[in-house]
């Protein structure tokens, strides 16, 4: 990995954790040593589990890795969640979109999405990297935008309904 991702994703770890913050959440970073977690942030009723995913704009297309093991949903994770960040090199542009996403959801569309492009790659006979998952929001998720800035899900009564509740709105609106 190189020196400026490593600084980006630790960037957007710290970004992701004063966000929730200023939203009067207690947010407590992990040391790289919880599998799966990069935050634990708790409100005086819950705690939610937190892994980032950070991805620099101008050094990457509009996409974020998710490895190569297959992606599961357990009923555990139900607290789990994504935060992608979408951070620029550029220290003068202070824009930052962050896409907050329960963590099934998420790997339910990636897994399906990823089976679907082996059918197509099989009959294509095209080659391809066994196992790389990876969460394309413009090519194969898009309707996933309509959860930029959806800070109010981490700590909604029930995250999983919300998201799909917000997806099946006919508007996107940018909650910030």
């Amino acid at each position: 990995m190189k020196t400026k991702q490593i600084f980006s994703g630790i960037a957007g770890e710290y970004f992701v954790a004063g966000e929730l913050s200023r939203r009067g959440f207690i947010a407590a970073v992990t040391l790289r040593n919880t599998a799966g977690v990069d935050i634990v942030a708790s409100n005086e009723y819950d705690s939610v589990d937190i892994q980032v995913k950070t991805r620099t704009v101008e050094l990457t297309e509009n996409s974020w890795q998710m490895g190569s093991r297959p992606l599961q949903v357990k009923k555990e994770w139900g607290r789990s969640f994504y935060i992608f960040v979408a951070v620029h090199s550029i220290p003068e542009n202070q824009h930052i979109e962050y896409y907050i996403i329960p963590k099934n959801l998420l790997n339910q569309k990636v897994e399906n999405e990823y089976k679907k492009f082996l059918k197509r790659s099989k009959k294509s006979k095209q080659t391809i990297e066994k196992g790389k998952r990876v969460f394309w929001l413009e090519k194969e998720l898009p309707e996933l935008k309509k959860l930029k800035n959806r800070w109010d899900i981490v700590f909604s009564k029930d995250p999983m309904a919300m998201a799909q509740k917000i997806l099946r709105e006919k508007t996107n609106e940018n909650h910030i």
